[in-house]
């Protein structure tokens, strides 16, 4: 019911602030689990890809927002907690136990906001997810949140933003997980 109620203001507050537009959204699976893996650049990126995608998102987040009200909420957006900075393999655990139960994964590949120009680096940890559960990656690629949400504020600039949506694609013949990390995040900036 939050998740609902929760999705529908942020409509309204879109339509506001940051007007989306969802390119290529036949390429998002209707049914079964799939990893939705996206580049980051603003804290907004969740919210807009919630908002552009067709099914419901669950994704990580890190363990210090799962606190008192807003742990209460994330939860029941369908966050979990993983710690950062170490591999969380109760977070894993918990990102295949849902893939398998049919649900989708958000995961923001390079771990962190990516601020500026900067070269980015793919982390091991969704080749690692993409290999041990089997399921298909949907790589999307989102614009304009940098600008509406810059990194460091809370406040909205009114601005447009959009998701475009890749075909989903396997990553098993990988040799390693950094490997197919790597190929996730090339699919994602292909769609730039």
């Amino acid at each position: 019911m939050i998740y609902y109620i929760t999705y529908f203001l942020t409509k309204i507050v879109s339509w506001l602030y940051f007007p989306y537009t969802a390119h290529q959204t036949p390429n998002i699976p209707r049914q079964g689990g799939f990893i939705l893996a996206s580049n980051h650049i603003s804290n907004l990126d969740p919210v807009v890809l919630g908002i552009c995608s067709v099914r419901r998102l669950n994704f990580m987040a890190k363990i210090e927002l799962f606190k008192g009200l807003l742990g209460f909420f994330l939860t029941n957006l369908g966050a979990f907690p993983i710690k950062r900075g170490a591999g969380d393999f109760g977070a894993m655990r918990e990102a295949i136990r849902r893939l398998k139960e049919g649900r989708v994964i958000l995961i923001f590949v390079e771990g962190t906001r990516r601020i500026g120009n900067e070269p980015s680096k793919a982390q091991a940890g969704v080749g690692f997810l993409a290999m041990k559960s089997g399921v298909p990656i949907v790589p999307v690629y989102v614009q304009g949140t940098n600008k509406v949400m810059a990194p460091g504020t809370k406040l909205f600039k009114r601005g447009p933003v959009s998701a475009t949506f890749g075909k989903p694609f396997f990553v098993s013949d990988a040799p390693t997980y950094e490997e197919a990390s790597q190929r996730i995040l090339d699919k994602i900036y292909s769609l730039a």
